[in-house]
Parts: structure tokens; sequence; C-alpha cells
């Protein structure tokens, strides 16, 4: 009788060492030990995010693209609106001057992917070389369509200082994750 209580016994723990285990990491992820020595990251830890492509729905995705007018542009841009409404060389000067020296910034998605209806929030970040230029949260409320059919400005960001020979960065970031741009 003892011999077979301590089969059954050991048939049992058998059993039981034959489980997963949860445990904790010591950056708090919880993960399972398998008992063939594989472990994976526990699914609905919420601390673990599935930032596959699949995983965000299509009617949260953007894409966000970056376009750069040169001060160069934007001056003859300007100087060819003010000849065509018949300016004088005086007021075309003095237009110049208001355009920013490093050009503007643009950061663009197609329409079809702003929220009108429940705006979201990004983060807009700009260096000009290693300086921090411009950084502000701004909603897809204030996106403005821009000239090219189809696609919106979320945000125009006036570089005011020369940028000669300098590099220029851009990122955009949410709750979730960021993305960096090489502009120039």
């Amino acid at each position: 009788m003892m011999k077979r209580i301590l089969g059954l016994g050991l048939f049992l723990s058998a059993f039981a060492f034959a489980e997963d285990i949860s445990a904790t990491t010591s950056n708090g992820s919880v993960v399972i030990l398998h008992d063939n020595g594989r472990w994976e990251y526990y699914n609905n830890n919420s601390k673990v995010r599935d930032i596959r492509e699949s995983a965000i729905p299509k009617d949260m995705q953007t894409t966000v693209s970056i376009e750069y007018e040169s001060p160069e542009k934007l001056r003859k841009d300007m100087r060819m609106r003010m000849d065509a409404d018949f300016a004088t060389e005086e007021e075309i000067k003095d237009s110049l001057r208001t355009l920013p020296a490093g050009g503007i910034v643009h950061f663009a998605v197609p329409e079809s992917q702003v929220h009108r209806g429940n705006p979201r929030t990004f983060t807009y970040t700009v260096w000009v070389g290693k300086k921090q230029v411009y950084k502000a949260p701004v909603s897809e409320s204030q996106a403005v369509p821009s000239e090219t059919a189809g696609v919106t400005y979320l945000l125009s960001v006036p570089l005011h200082s020369k940028v000669k020979g300098k590099s220029i960065k851009a990122r955009v970031e949410d709750a979730y994750s960021s993305i960096d741009f090489d502009v120039r």
C-alpha cells in the first residue's frame, strides 16, 4: 500500500513539473517558463505591447511624411505671387523680409488619415544641427489642407534661423511610438 501511495505521489509530482510556470522578470514583464526550457512573454501582460503592423487597427495607422520648403523656394514663390498682384518692388522687398530665414518644415499626411471627429495629439520636434528649435504637442484638429490634392499639413514649422550647411531632423511621436526623419 505504501509503495502505491509513493508511486502515485511521484506520478502526480511529474505532472506538476510538466506544467508551465509564470514568472516576473526584473523589469516587471511577466513570462511563461515552459518545461522544455522555452519561454515567452505572457500575452495578456499590459506592459507588453504588440507593435506588429497587423496589431494596429487600420483606422489608427498614420503615414506621416516631411516636406521641406527652402528659403530660396519661399522667396521665389513670394516674388511670383507679388508680381502677379502688380506689387511695387518696395512691397515685394518688405514681404520677402517676413519669410523665415531657414525655410519651413511641413508634417504631412494623406487627408483620409486625419481624424476630424476624434482628433489625436502628436508631439512634434525639430532640430537644426544639434539644437532643438521646436517641440510641442499639436492636435489633428489644427491640420490644414496643403496645395497638393489629398494631402494635409498636420503642422508647419517655420525655421527662423539660417540653416546653411546644417542638418535638419524631425520627430513625430504619440503615446505608443515615434518616428525620426532626416529632413535635409
